[in-house]
């Protein structure tokens, strides 16, 4: 039995105890009754505390999402590539700023069987030709946010898992990236930011963004070929930026404009900065 669904059962359990304790005030085993109510409530206490600390971390946007009628979820990874001060963002197929490499986890045929139990919908707000077939974008129920984290999150992931897929399709097989010094990309994975639930104006409907953060850790070859790519300079594709530039959302300050378009969520990959 689900979680939810046992402290669903213990509140309905205590209601009926409390009730009848009201009903039956003159039984003559209204001590025995009483004992159980109050070990069914300590019980029920006991399971709320255990929910709130499993949850805690994400417990904001769990809460915030309980009455949210249709929740649009979109689980990425990005990626952090930094040489010296300056990260590299890639301009975005969708809406031309400039982002971080990465993109949509996919699921594949082991995600069907959980999908299928909570009543997602497709999300059909854009769509990116067959690249975005089977991307982690959809519609749930606000109170379905913390069943679908467990599974998203669940040791024996049953979607993709890896990294590389994105790297691949916007550094290397355009040619920014050779293909035999980046035959994959190595990393470190630095944090999972689950995002409060915002209004997307853009898209007309409440959203929750879960971003994996990994930093890619390049060779001696693959740094020495990163700096040479930085120092000729950027190109209408792919730029070289300092925090303050993504903080600011490519405003530069020295020129009062913003010739560079920065998305908002590029800021996620300043960690531990």
């Amino acid at each position: 039995m689900e979680d939810r669904n046992f402290r669903i059962a213990n509140i309905i359990i205590l209601a009926g105890l409390l009730a009848s304790a009201y009903i039956f005030e003159s039984w003559e085993h209204i001590g025995f009754l009483w004992d159980v109510i109050i070990a069914t409530a300590a019980f029920l206490v006991a399971s709320i505390i255990s929910w709130m600390l499993c949850s805690r971390k994400y417990l904001e946007t769990i809460l915030a999402a309980l009455f949210v009628k249709e929740l649009r979820l979109s689980c990425s990874y990005l990626y952090k590539i930094k040489i010296d001060d300056n990260y590299l963002l890639i301009k975005s197929r969708k809406h031309g700023k400039f982002q971080p490499v990465g993109g949509n986890f996919k699921r594949n045929k082991h995600s069907t069987s959980f999908l299928e139990t909570i009543e997602l919908k497709e999300d059909d707000r854009f769509t990116n030709g067959n690249r975005s077939s089977d991307d982690l974008r959809l519609f749930i129920k606000g109170f379905d946010l913390q069943k679908f984290l467990k599974w998203y999150n669940a040791p024996n992931k049953q979607r993709e898992v890896t990294y590389d897929r994105e790297f691949y399709e916007e550094l290397v097989e355009p040619g920014y990236l050779p293909n035999n010094m980046f035959p994959f990309p190595k990393i470190d994975f630095r944090k999972q930011i689950v995002t409060p639930v915002r209004y997307s104006e853009h898209l007309d409907c409440k959203e929750v963004h879960i971003y994996d953060i990994v930093e890619l850790k390049p060779t001696h070859e693959q740094e020495g070929y990163l700096r040479k790519l930085m120092s000729k300079g950027n190109t209408e594709q792919f730029v070289w930026v300092d925090t303050n530039t993504i903080r600011r959302r490519g405003y530069l300050q020295s020129t009062q404009s913003s010739k560079i378009h920065v998305t908002d969520h590029a800021k996620e990959i300043l960690v531990n900065n």
